[in-house]
């Protein structure tokens, strides 16, 4: 019997670790809709779940910000994206129209990002909260 209970509470430390580090997100910077909502856009929410609509002109730049630990990102257009983390490193990446990304685990550290294309650049990002 007491086997059988220790045996419990130590599943439901693990459970709430695991869960717990699911809901991690980056915290040296704000979030994306706070820190550049001309480029990212609420487009559907509720209490477990948030959709966002990131739009970059060709040339523009977002603010420092941070993403959640769990999201997935559905390119709607190609893209060709500069990203610049807080030291000064930049990485180029092209995500293409139809692609798909999905993130788990982890926050996204602080970055920004700049639409090096010539065309617009449109992802949606599903974030859970």
């Amino acid at each position: 019997m007491f086997i059988c209970k220790l045996r419990n509470v130590f599943m439901t430390s693990c459970a709430m670790f695991f869960f717990g580090a699911m809901h991690a997100v980056a915290e040296d910077a704000p979030d994306a809709a706070t820190a550049s909502p001309e480029v990212y856009k609420i487009i559907g929410e509720n209490d477990q779940w948030r959709v966002l609509e990131a739009t970059w002109q060709p040339g523009q730049e977002d603010n420092f910000h941070s993403h959640p630990a769990d999201r997935v990102s559905l390119i709607q257009t190609d893209c060709k994206l500069q990203f610049t983390m807080p030291d000064g490193t930049t990485q180029v990446r092209e995500p293409k129209a139809k692609g798909v990304t999905v993130r788990t685990g982890k926050p996204m550290p602080s970055h920004k990002a700049m639409n090096i294309g010539d065309d617009v650049c449109v992802i949606r990002i599903v974030e859970l909260k």
